[in-house]
């Protein structure tokens, strides 16, 4: 992809050749095997980054300042216990910071390969013309294939480069560009979906990996790191930080680093039972959040309707196109004209000007789903509790009834 010039052209068969390349190669890199779908209930492996993703959490100024302030007068009143406290407070910090810099990476990854396979997907769609180009070229004499045979390989090497190191607002770019065969900068609203649909794609496909890889790593049913507990079941008692804050954490050549403890078939049934509802539940908020919760299509439709667009002065433009080959011999009944009126294309410019006020999502994908995934959460746990209680009562109301029947029974 490096050695991509902006006036080389893949075909499809080099096309879908060097995407496959690149995930087999990406998906080579990637610990543990992706390929694992069954991984044991109770294995913890400390050696991988995502075996500490419950701890990663944003810190605010405020919470430092107050972090900074009760060290600088711990030496007052603290006993060695306290110190013997905070140095393994800091040694766990220093794991957690190395686990999420490595995850940051990790993540990165699997949104490359995520994106070969957006790619490697869509050929159709992204070398499809659109029937408004189709129309316009029929109008200028110009001869056009309702399909590319060819995309550039810079614009795919580019898109790439920003999923690597950019933020979304590049990506929607990057995709943009792709779909613009003409190199004009504009695009139609039917591609404007595209560019979107496109652009969240990577996005859900690398956060399912992430969130399959945190399953495999680290049992579901278990307490934060750091905690006091002491009875953690799937450790058998043992207290988790103890290995957590261990020389050998995040060391993936440590045979101490994976710790398999054969569960019992009540505490396995379990773990299996939570973790096929956590995968339901996030499928679920993958499929509804941005379709349904957000409701994408209709904001791109309101983006392009109140957008400025410079193109034909923002109006339609009816146009005639000889429709007599389209039609045939019955174009002598139909007639061999037709009108068709053309929507006016778009800028990325002027998309983005009404994106930043109407759809504020699209700069934060992966936190969107996020956020949306938690709300989704707390709606299952009440609804778990909701019906609990709902049990509890209908039980107690039979417990009653049945009761009074006794009593008018003996009576």
């Amino acid at each position: 992809l490096e050695s991509a010039s902006s006036l080389e052209e893949w075909e499809k068969p080099k096309f879908e050749a060097t995407m496959q390349e690149a995930i087999r190669i990406l998906s080579t890199a990637l610990p543990p095997d992706p390929n694992l779908k069954k991984p044991e209930a109770g294995l913890l492996d400390t050696s991988h980054p995502f075996c500490y993703v419950r701890e990663f959490e944003e810190k605010s100024e405020e919470s430092s300042d107050a972090g900074g302030d009760e060290s600088s007068h711990g030496g007052d009143t603290g006993t060695v216990d306290d110190e013997e406290m905070e140095q393994q407070l800091r040694m766990l910090d220093d794991v957690v910071a190395q686990a999420f810099a490595s995850s940051t990476d990790l993540y990165r990854t699997l949104l490359l390969r995520a994106t070969a396979q957006t790619l490697l997907e869509n050929w159709d769609t992204i070398t499809t013309v659109t029937s408004g180009d189709i129309d316009r070229a029929a109008v200028a004499k110009t001869a056009i294939q309702p399909q590319r045979s060819t995309v550039n390989a810079k614009d795919v090497q580019k898109l790439f480069d920003c999923y690597s190191n950019e933020s979304s607002k590049e990506w929607v770019r990057s995709w943009w560009n792709l779909i613009d065969a003409d190199k004009d900068g504009l695009i139609d609203e039917e591609e404007l979906t595209t560019v979107v649909d496109f652009a969240i794609k990577p996005v859900h496909l690398a956060l399912t990996d992430m969130v399959n890889m945190s399953l495999e790593v680290c049992p579901l049913r278990t307490v934060a790191l750091g905690s006091n507990e002491t009875n953690d079941w799937f450790l058998g008692g043992d207290n988790i930080t103890d290995i957590h804050t261990s020389s050998e954490a995040l060391n993936p050549s440590s045979s101490e680093s994976k710790a398999i403890k054969k569960l019992s078939w009540r505490n396995r049934r379990r773990e299996l039972k939570a973790r096929k509802a956590l995968t339901k539940t996030f499928a679920a908020t993958l499929e509804r959040h941005f379709r349904d919760q957000v409701e994408v299509p209709h904001r791109l439709r309101c983006i392009y309707a109140w957008a400025d667009k410079s193109h034909q002065g923002n109006k339609l433009d009816s146009i005639l196109v000889d429709a007599s080959e389209e039609w045939g011999a019955a174009s002598s009944i139909v007639g061999s004209k037709r009108f068709v009126e053309l929507e006016p294309k778009i800028l990325y410019e002027e998309f983005r000007k009404e994106q930043e006020r109407h759809f504020p999502h699209l700069d934060h994908i992966g936190e969107e789903v996020a956020m949306s995934f938690k709300e989704d959460l707390w709606v299952s746990q009440g609804k778990g509790r909701q019906n609990r209680e709902l049990r509890n009562q209908c039980v107690l109301f039979l417990l009653g009834v049945s009761l009074v029947d006794v009593v008018i029974g003996v009576l």
